[in-house]
């Protein structure tokens, strides 16, 4: 068997379906979990491009897309700086994120479609979406790890307040399979449980200075806002690479293994 695949994955936008969101969520409120698929064999490549990116750009701390957006916090100095060299600090990113053959794959929630269409009355469980979203990320990843004969691991980026919560997910497709409602999912082939046993291999949590969760964010970020501005530059840039599964996989298996977005 090759080496495994590893599903580093992050979270984006808030998980619970009934917070208010704030004003700069307005017109664009979605949940998002989800990251990079990176084969065993490019680990060690995309991590020597992400730090002589950092050594050239002098970065100390955590790449995170919404702080380099907006120009905030560790990236304030973007802010001071001309026009050509952020833009240059941009492509800089940017070819490091298509740096490598990696696959972008995540699934991405409209929160008010999701209250609108009476899911929160119907299950009250305010943790559902949030789980939702996982297990059809996680899903969709054992699917191409099936295809290219891989195990599969997660990583995603730790919070105290929710490692539990998290890998309780992963134990319980591992243990129960999925528990969507089959007549509803089935033209997306859904798998059964021997398939989660048979491919699932560990899952770990990690800081959020992790170099490979700092890509993970750029991409579950980048395929949130695309479900809303499809002309977000990070975005197309990494569709022109192929790097999105919708992208880089063969049309037939786009469907049920592409991004998913959900309540839009």
């Amino acid at each position: 068997m090759s080496r495994p695949i590893t599903f580093y994955m992050d979270e984006t936008g808030n998980r619970h379906p009934d917070k208010k969101s704030d004003k700069s969520r307005e017109g664009r409120d979605w949940f998002g979990f989800g990251g990079v698929l990176i084969r065993g064999e490019d680990n060690d490549g995309l991590r020597n491009d992400i730090q002589d990116f950092s050594e050239k750009w002098k970065l100390t701390k955590p790449l995170h897309m919404t702080d380099m957006l907006s120009e905030k916090k560790a990236f304030a100095w973007l802010g001071r700086c001309s026009q050509s060299k952020v833009d240059e600090f941009w492509s800089d990113w940017r070819n490091v994120l298509s740096s490598k053959p990696i696959i972008g794959l995540g699934c991405v929630i409209d929160r008010p479609g999701y209250v609108k269409r009476g899911y929160l009355e119907k299950y009250e469980d305010k943790w559902l979406l949030c789980r939702s979203a996982f297990d059809i990320a996680v899903e969709r990843a054992v699917k191409i790890a099936n295809i290219e004969g891989r195990r599969l691991h997660i990583v995603f980026e730790q919070d105290a307040g929710i490692n539990s919560t998290i890998t309780g997910y992963f134990k319980n497709l591992k243990e129960k399979g999925l528990s969507f409602d089959e007549s509803n999912s089935a033209s997306y082939m859904p798998l059964d449980k021997s398939s989660f046993v048979n491919t699932l291999g560990r899952i770990q949590h990690k800081p959020k200075d992790h170099p490979l969760l700092q890509v993970a964010d750029s991409y579950i970020y980048a395929m949130a806002r695309n479900g809303y501005d499809k002309k977000f530059h990070i975005y197309r840039h990494l569709r022109d690479a192929k790097r999105i599964a919708n992208f880089c996989l063969p049309q037939e298996h786009i469907r049920q293994m592409g991004v998913k977005y959900y309540c839009f």
